[in-house]
């Protein structure tokens, strides 16, 4: 079943929205408690579908993930690598084996070993929305010295989207809404190459 505390966009840290996915029942309860106590929105969820679900129809900003869930923690990160590529996973596992190189090699950003401290997972989780609210508003002027053309920053966007997911225009023409072949435009003229529309 999925909790929802809340589903608003995060402008500050206190209202970013934390997806929990942990299948042990005590293990979320604490962990939910902890969130409640540092006055940090989340929902949580117990399994892959709910997990997937939950990323599908909330804007989540930061994951927190257990690796032992009813298949692997493998496919809730993948499916969130579609929903958000830029969006931070912190894994959590008290697994005997090595999770940390599996988590890491699926994009992960931060691994806890169980069982967690309340502190440890509180500093992280503080820590990766303030370096996502840093980079939330890279073009956003400063100083009038700093505005630059739209269709400049137009294409810095679709090239950097292009990186994110791994040169698949299709996929960066539906998650940015243009058309394929605008997208394909500004691929073709490469990271540094000159902007399509001049």
């Amino acid at each position: 079943m999925i909790e929802n505390r809340t589903t608003i966009a995060a402008s500050s840290i206190e209202e970013a929205l934390i997806l929990v996915v942990e299948d042990d029942e005590a293990q979320r309860e604490l962990m939910s408690n902890w969130l409640s106590m540092e006055g940090l929105p989340y929902i949580t969820a117990s399994s892959i579908a709910e997990a997937t679900a939950a990323l599908k129809s909330n804007k989540v900003n930061l994951l927190v993930l257990d690796w032992g869930l009813d298949r692997s923690g493998a496919e809730v990160l993948r499916e969130c690598r579609v929903v958000n590529p830029e969006m931070p996973v912190i894994v959590v596992s008290g697994q005997p084996y090595d999770v940390r190189t599996d988590a890491m090699v699926a994009q992960a950003v931060a691994f806890l070993h169980k069982p967690l401290s309340a502190t440890v997972l509180g500093q992280q989780i503080r820590q990766l929305l303030k370096r996502c609210q840093v980079r939330s508003e890279p073009f956003l002027p400063k100083e009038l010295s700093d505005i630059r053309p739209l269709s400049e920053i137009k294409g810095l966007y679709i090239r950097h989207v292009l990186r994110l997911l791994e040169d698949n225009i299709s996929l960066a023409a539906e998650k940015l809404g243009i058309h394929r072949q605008t997208v394909a435009r500004f691929a073709s003229a490469g990271e540094w190459g000159p902007n399509p529309e001049n």
